[in-house]
């Protein structure tokens, strides 16, 4: 039975190593400027500008768990899986996020340019 013990606790340790493995090190929050920055910026179409305002702006146009416009430490990790991956999310909800954002009107063309406007890099 000692033997059995011992093997088990000395194998405890591989699933927290193997999470530890799976999770990059959070991106580094935005500074006061890069969060007033974003404040400020809207999609240069007038209809996705709007859509911008009443459904996205509040979570990704302000400090908060949603990515920042513009701010590329939080976008360069979701732009990596893929386009297709960030639209299947924005339209079917992704963590915290719901579904289409909550613009029920969105299309996924509509989609589609909303992540490109908040996922430009602000440099």
């Amino acid at each position: 039975m000692t033997s059995i013990k011992h093997a088990l606790l000395s194998l405890a340790w591989i699933p927290a190593l193997m999470l530890a493995a799976c999770h990059a090190s959070p991106p580094r929050e935005p500074n006061d400027q890069e969060v007033a920055r974003a404040e400020t910026l809207r999609p240069a179409d007038t209809q996705l500008a709007a859509k911008y305002e009443r459904a996205c702006q509040a979570c990704h146009g302000v400090r908060s768990a949603a990515p920042l416009v513009g701010f590329e430490p939080a976008w360069s990790p979701r732009l990596a899986k893929g386009a297709d991956v960030l639209l299947q999310h924005a339209r079917d909800g992704f963590n915290g996020m719901p579904a289409k954002g909550l613009c029920s009107d969105c299309s996924d063309d509509d989609l589609r340019g909303l992540i490109s406007f908040m996922s430009q890099s602000s440099k």
